[in-house]
């Protein structure tokens, strides 16, 4: 969102590839949120879960070994502008690393059948999570577009679009989570 409603604070990089919002490579980063809301969705159709798992542990070692690769460069600093911080890349590769483990040892034990999967239809959505990251849409846009630098009206706008998008993953992913159907392994 902040790519989109306040792009002159919004540079990004990742190698050779970057640009300020929308101007520069931006095929990038729909691409990196056209491949998250597939994974969220995928995790709950049980028929594909070998895909999803392949996709889950390729996403998590990717991540962990650019962020390898990257603690490994002079200089490397990743930036989260809005909250004023602007760590070195190997704090961050510790945690990486740690999420990208727990992710196999979880695929580990749902194929061994520890743990119980819920599955939904296809076409099955959570239209009310939906609806509620829908409507905060006015919120963020009025609040990034007051919002100056990386004033509180830009950091309320940013907790937002965090709300959305948990509000959107649980709109895909889990879109009836009160009636599992569980499956059996």
């Amino acid at each position: 969102m902040r790519l989109l409603l306040k792009p002159e604070i919004s540079s990004w990089r990742i190698f050779n590839v970057g640009g300020e919002g929308i101007i520069g490579d931006f095929w990038l980063p729909p691409l990196i949120v056209l491949i998250a809301l597939f994974l969220f969705y995928l995790e709950g159709r049980g028929k594909f879960r070998p895909i999803y798992h392949i996709l889950l542990i390729g996403r998590h070692l990717v991540i962990t070994g650019v962020f390898i690769y990257s603690s490994m460069q002079s200089n490397a600093k990743i930036s989260f502008g809005t909250w004023g911080i602007s760590p070195d890349f190997i704090w961050l590769v510790v945690p990486l690393a740690a999420f990208s483990i727990l992710a196999i040892i979880l695929v580990i034990q749902e194929i061994r059948g520890h743990s119980l999967v819920p599955t939904f239809k296809w076409n099955q959505l959570d239209w009310k999570a939906f609806g509620v990251a829908a409507i905060l849409f006015p919120v963020t846009f009025i609040f990034f577009r007051f919002g100056e630098g990386f004033n509180w009206l830009v950091k309320i706008a940013v907790v937002v679009t965090i709300i959305q998008w948990i509000l959107l993953s649980e709109a895909v992913g889990r879109p009836d989570f009160d009636a599992f159907k569980y499956s059996e392994k």
